[in-house]
């Protein structure tokens, strides 16, 4: 471990030299903002109490031209200029004509449930946006059901730089058959949920088709009374939820499995990444649970932060690809996957520290794959590989957990897993006979596990030496971490969970190697000392 020196009248800057040479990634600085962080767009209790602006407040448009304008003080008489502006958003959905940009100036706007019918094109969309550096607030004043309605067959749309308030049902409604809408920079608050994405009864059909390529992003989403950002019936098909934090969801009433962060019922494929999904009543992120013919492709679930959920972290029902994930602090099992026929690759998570608060957590596999549930025995080919799985269930309180491995499961390959949380069952195995399914830490390290199951090649067994433990969890490894180095590069991610490069040489034995679990640990070569400069 190199030592690293401080200089009392000095600020230490650490340089990468090979950055220098152009071939290193940034460097993970705890407190820091990385461009992939999920902490790039947090505006959490934490970042309110500071005083941070909302996304809506940081909506960056370069050579943006407004065909029109809105203020709080205008009239739906005017004609839409800067100097004479509309009053209304439903003045503004009337109007607008694809290529048309709609500029919201700052203040609150008294909002109705307003309808948006027109549609752009996939050339010239329609852009509803916040004016540069302000932000327009939707205020439903208690009484308004939705606040934007977008109806069938509405497409190519923006809507950026909004806050959505004060409203009973949704934030918004994206009704079917709407397609390529981006939605980001938004800020949505309480209601049933914040956006809905399709209507109709869970186990029927949508009664106006699916929505398609929609992309929702550097937005914050808090408050709901159920599920956040709930697609259901669905299917919700090319879906991108990147860069947004979901908080504080059905948190009263206590927990129950309709108040998820995010929940897509049905519908593939779908992008999950650089979230942070928190403080939810039910769980962070609840994929495919109405895909019951399985075999869902193109769901990957990756770089996101999922911590404190009262049920489960992330359940991936029907397949897909989770790497990169941080999930800690949930109240039951952190992952649940493979309830239906599946695929499943889970690449370089750290899960740990999971069932540890009593005040709502009940003890469970840390892990599931494969559980005789809706199926007796659910086929799925698992690839688990450069995992962290440790601390899982209060000790104190019921006992450690291991994972969870079903009848069903085909594990495509098992490999360099650090496995650190029961250490008289790590491994319930259903698929291995002629012995009990429960492998032991020590069957682990001693070959007993590769004997039976064929796989556990580069497995440890090792406290993996994060930062910090309960309750001030901090998963980063620490330098003299068995996991540093000890992951497989062939399955190694190109960046880890907070976009640090991967594989990195954390151990400085000259060899870059990829590390277990979600972060890559960085070490500065070189520092460079400014000086302060002080001025009376």
């Amino acid at each position: 471990m190199r030592h690293k020196h401080t200089h009392p009248i000095a600020w230490a800057i650490p340089i990468i030299l090979s950055l220098l040479l152009g071939c290193a990634g940034p460097p993970d600085v705890r407190g820091a903002t990385s461009a992939l962080a999920p902490s790039h767009v947090s505006t959490g209790p934490a970042a309110e109490a500071a005083g941070a602006p909302s996304p809506a407040a940081t909506v960056v448009m370069l050579a943006m031209a407004c065909t029109y304008y809105v203020a709080p003080g205008g009239s739906d008489g005017n004609p839409g200029t800067e100097g004479q502006p509309w009053g209304t958003f439903q003045q503004a959905a009337d109007s607008a004509q694809p290529g048309d940009t709609v500029c919201f100036r700052g203040g609150t706007y008294a909002t109705d449930e307003t309808r948006l019918t027109q549609s752009g094109t996939s050339g010239a969309p329609i852009t509803f946006m916040a004016y540069p550096g302000e932000t327009p607030v939707l205020d439903g004043q208690g009484s308004t059901g939705e606040l934007l309605m977008l109806d069938p067959g509405t497409s190519y749309l923006r809507i950026s730089g909004f806050s959505l308030r004060n409203f009973r049902i949704w934030g918004m409604e994206l009704a079917g058959e709407n397609r390529h809408i981006r939605l980001d920079h938004l800020d949505i608050g309480g209601g049933e949920a914040a956006i809905r994405f399709t209507v109709g009864e869970t186990e029927a059909p949508p009664d106006h088709g699916p929505v398609e390529y929609i992309t929702l992003e550097d937005s914050v989403i808090h408050g709901s009374q159920y599920s956040a950002l709930d697609c259901t019936p669905g299917p919700c098909n090319h879906m991108v939820i990147r860069r947004v934090e979901i908080y504080n969801t059905g948190l009263e009433g206590g927990a129950f499995y309709g108040s998820d962060g995010l929940e897509f019922a049905r519908g593939y494929p779908v992008l999950v990444e650089d979230c942070y999904v928190h403080d939810n009543g039910g769980d962070g992120i609840d994929l495919n649970s109405r895909d019951r013919a399985g075999n869902a492709t193109g769901v990957i679930v990756r770089r996101n932060r999922v911590e404190r959920n009262h049920l489960n972290g992330i359940k991936l029902w029907a397949g897909g690809r989770m790497e990169n994930n941080v999930v800690w602090g949930q109240g039951n099992s952190a992952v649940w996957i493979g309830t239906f026929t599946s695929t499943l690759e889970v690449v370089n998570n750290t899960i740990a520290y999971n069932m540890w608060d009593t005040t709502y957590s009940e003890r469970n596999w840390s892990f599931v794959a494969g559980y005789p549930e809706e199926l007796a025995s659910p086929p799925v080919a698992l690839t688990l590989v450069n995992n962290i799985f440790a601390f899982n269930a209060d000790p104190t309180d019921g006992g450690a957990t291991g994972i969870y491995l079903g009848p069903g499961v085909n594990l495509v390959r098992e490999a360099h897993n650090l496995y650190y949380s029961r250490d008289d069952g790590e491994i319930t195995a259903e698929f291995v006979g002629g012995r009990d399914p429960d492998f032991t830490r020590a069957e682990i390290a001693d070959g007993t596990w590769t004997a039976y199951a064929g796989q556990g090649e580069g497995d440890l067994t090792d406290d993996p030496l994060v930062v910090s433990g309960w309750s001030g969890v901090d998963l980063h490894l620490q330098p003299a971490s068995p996991a540093v180095d000890a992951g497989d590069d062939a399955a190694c991610p190109a960046t880890d969970v907070s976009g640090v490069g991967r594989p990195a040489d954390g151990d400085g034995d000259g060899n870059a190697v990829c590390d277990m679990g979600a972060y890559e640990l960085w070490e500065a070569v070189a520092w460079i000392y400014l000086p302060v400069v002080v001025k009376n």
